[in-house]
């Protein structure tokens, strides 16, 4: 497959490695506005510098953390305090790493093709809340993030993009500008207590020492799943309890006209 060029727009952080807007994505009459939607990896060791920067030069509003309980997240101890509503919607348990079968296929290669469509199956109702938490009251610009900023995260933003009408090209060329930042999110989790369950996984030969290349397919394969529903990703949301005036607020927030 090809995937259109794309120069991510990264918002160089301390305490974060694969944070960037999601502004001048090319859409269907447009393009993704700046400041509305944000991507990142864990917001836990942000520096006061950070979040200086994200209140005062993003303006950000709102945060999504898409990761487990078990991944202890600590935001919700100072976004609020800080005036920015702060959503803990988990969108999968450890995105599958806790189901054997899931296990075996990692172990066997990482198919992540595969584990999204899983995700899919069970996270509709989570991506219809995450679209709802958007669109209702002044929460953008948002930063929606899990562990890695990859497959949690990845899934629910070529959702959000592929339902406002961005090209799928580019959800996919946005999809792979992690791969820039890999080694550096890595080195990161592992470092952290709450991923040391990983780390003897890969020690014991239960994972791979180090997980593949992002793979563009996956992605690709997430968005023809929802391009296949009934009513297509509108139709797939509102299956899973969004509404089309919601969708319709979510696209005239996020599309520029041109």
């Amino acid at each position: 497959m090809t995937t259109a060029h794309h120069i991510p727009r990264w918002i160089e952080l301390a305490g974060a490695h694969n944070v960037r807007d999601l502004g001048g994505l090319p859409a269907a009459g447009g393009t993704v506005r700046p400041r509305v939607l944000l991507r990142g990896d864990s917001l836990d060791n942000l520096t006061p510098e950070d979040i200086e920067l994200l209140r005062e030069d993003v303006g950000l509003r709102g945060v999504v953390d898409l990761r487990a309980p078990f991944e202890n997240p600590r935001e919700a101890e100072w976004f609020p305090r800080l005036g920015i509503t702060w959503l803990h919607e988990p969108l999968l348990d450890l995105t599958g790493l806790t189901d054997p079968a899931v296990m075996r296929e990692k172990a066997a290669g990482y198919d992540y093709a595969k584990l999204y469509a899983r995700m899919l199956e069970s996270a509709g109702p989570g991506l219809a809340r995450v679209l709802e938490f958007l669109v209702s009251g002044p929460r953008t610009p948002a930063l929606v993030h899990c562990a890695a900023g990859k497959d949690r995260t990845g899934v629910t933003v070529a959702v959000l993009l592929a339902v406002a009408g961005v090209d799928r090209d580019a959800i996919v060329a946005d999809y792979q500008a992690t791969e820039q930042r890999i080694q550096l999110i890595r080195e990161a989790l592992a470092r952290r207590e709450e991923y040391r369950h990983l780390r003897e996984r890969a020690t014991s030969g239960q994972l791979p020492r180090a997980a593949p290349a992002v793979d563009p397919r996956a992605i690709a394969a997430v968005l023809e799943i929802v391009d296949a529903a009934p009513g297509g990703v509108a139709g797939f949301l509102v299956a899973n309890g969004a509404t089309h005036d919601q969708i319709g607020r979510w696209r005239d927030m996020i599309i520029e006209p041109g």
